[in-house]
């Protein structure tokens, strides 16, 4: 099980990461509307976050396959909803985005789900 952990945390971290990469490389560009969508999305994917985070999801993506192998979906899946989590914890230092009282509570939320399925092993 402690390894099976492990390959979820680093699932987990690598989805994260690559979400970060992504939304860095997107701010960069600006918002994509729909009369400058192809020029937009050309910048998007010749970018070097955004590659980068397609990356990082696609190593996530290995690993997801490898736990798939070891566990069962209904328990192992949950536990990747802790990406939520570490976001919306990294992303007030990180993108300057606001941690209201209600994200804190819903923090709160998928933790305790994820701890009630983790016992399920």
């Amino acid at each position: 099980m402690l390894k099976n952990l492990i390959l979820i945390i680093m699932t987990v971290f690598l989805n994260t990461a690559g979400q970060f990469m992504m939304k860095t490389g997107i701010n960069r560009i600006g918002m994509i509307g729909f009369d400058n969508f192809m020029e937009s999305m050309v910048k998007a994917v010749t970018s070097g976050y955004v590659i980068g985070g397609f990356l990082s999801y696609a190593v996530s993506a290995v690993l997801w396959i490898v736990i798939l192998s070891r566990s069962d979906l209904s328990w192992a899946f949950p536990m990747v909803s802790l990406s939520y989590v570490v976001t919306a914890i990294f992303a007030p230092y990180f993108l300057n985005e606001p941690f209201t009282i209600t994200r804190f509570v819903g923090i709160l939320v998928i933790v305790s789900g994820v701890f009630i399925v983790a016992r399920t092993y």
